[in-house]
């Protein structure tokens, strides 16, 4: 497949995976009372907190809000167990204080209103992640009185295990919270319980794999410019993304079946599995000329991965400056056609 064909591929792909974009993934440190509570920088831009709760513990979310918006929330939980988390939500504007469990506090002034969870049955499959997560609880109403509102987050008969909180809507990413997306994943996969040679394993097996081809392919009489190498390393990693989310989405779908959702998270297998196959396979030819339809397909492999998060951002980096580097920082090139 030549690069006009990669580029097209590559392009309805990522075409596709586009609308998939999600929560932004955050990770609380020690919010167990309402002064340490987690200020949510905006309660209408979608977060997905990943928290746990210890026995007896509560964990507390401060939002502001304005007259007329809308408050939403929700927990969930990758726990297979009888682990419920569930919420209370206080505020000044509340009219109301229901019976809170003991240990929680309510600050003076505050109503409260319950919210128990229910644990469904079965599972739901998250595309994005991707993961299989028992959602407890999701709520969504107007607020009529703006102000500060405290969510604290328990489980009920003092259970512990991890805890994910969802707040608000609009899916929107600012360029740090872009560029970390990657390494939050791990951290998400780490935080659901997986060992860490399973979230690492398929990238060092790419890796390893990468280094076992470069040393088949070398003989005394083949020179490769250092950018082939830092072009080898790019596609194992971004190679890498696409086996550790088949990996991911296999584990997640052993528990709960085929479902619909598959077929997006399919799209962030197959970008990645496309662009990082077809950087190995022009680096590790004899007659590689980094030419310019060779740059147009490191352009878009780099912008392609760049958008499905593939690679650690490094290899998308490295496939792009690739494409914009001039050929005499590397080698003369023979065809420039090619």
């Amino acid at each position: 497949m030549d690069a006009a064909r990669i580029a097209i591929v590559v392009l309805v792909l990522t075409f596709v995976a586009t609308p998939a974009l999600a929560h932004v993934p955050a990770f609380p440190g020690d919010n167990t009372d309402p002064d340490r509570a987690l200020a949510v920088p905006d309660a209408t831009k979608s977060w997905s907190f990943y928290d746990r709760l210890e026995r007896g513990q509560v964990k507390y979310y401060r939002l502001t809000l304005r007259d007329g918006q809308r408050l939403r929330f929700g927990t969930f939980t990758p726990s297979s167990g009888e682990f419920t988390p569930s919420v209370v939500l206080m505020s000044e504007s509340l009219n109301r204080t229901d019976r809170v469990p003991s240990g929680m506090t309510v600050p003076e002034g505050m109503g409260a209103v319950v919210f128990e969870g229910d644990r469904p049955d079965t599972a739901t499959y998250e595309p994005f992640t991707p993961s299989a997560n028992y959602h407890t609880i999701s709520v969504e109403r107007t607020v009529e009185e703006g102000g500060v509102y405290l969510l604290a987050v328990y489980a009920p008969r003092n259970a512990s295990g991890p805890v994910g909180v969802t707040i608000g809507y609009e899916e929107e990413f600012s360029p740090a919270e872009y560029l970390t997306v990657p390494f939050d994943l791990v951290r998400v996969h780490l935080w659901e319980g997986q060992h860490p040679l399973v979230v690492a394993g398929p990238w060092l097996v790419t890796l390893l794999g990468g280094a076992v081809l470069l040393h088949v392919r070398r003989r005394d009489d083949w020179t490769v410019p250092m950018m082939c190498y830092g072009l080898i390393g790019a596609g194992t990693l971004v190679l890498g993304t696409g086996v550790s989310t088949l990996v991911q989405m296999g584990i997640a779908l052993s528990s709960i079946g085929p479902t619909a959702g598959m077929l997006v998270t399919a799209v962030f297998i197959a970008v990645p599995a496309v662009c990082g196959a077809w950087v190995l396979r022009c680096v590790l030819r004899d007659d590689f000329v980094l030419g310019f339809r060779t740059r147009i397909g490191l352009a878009v492999a780099g912008a392609a991965t760049l958008v499905t998060w593939a690679g650690f951002i490094v290899g998308p980096a490295v496939l792009l400056l690739a494409a914009l580097v001039p050929t005499r920082w590397i080698e003369p090139s023979r065809d420039p056609e090619r």
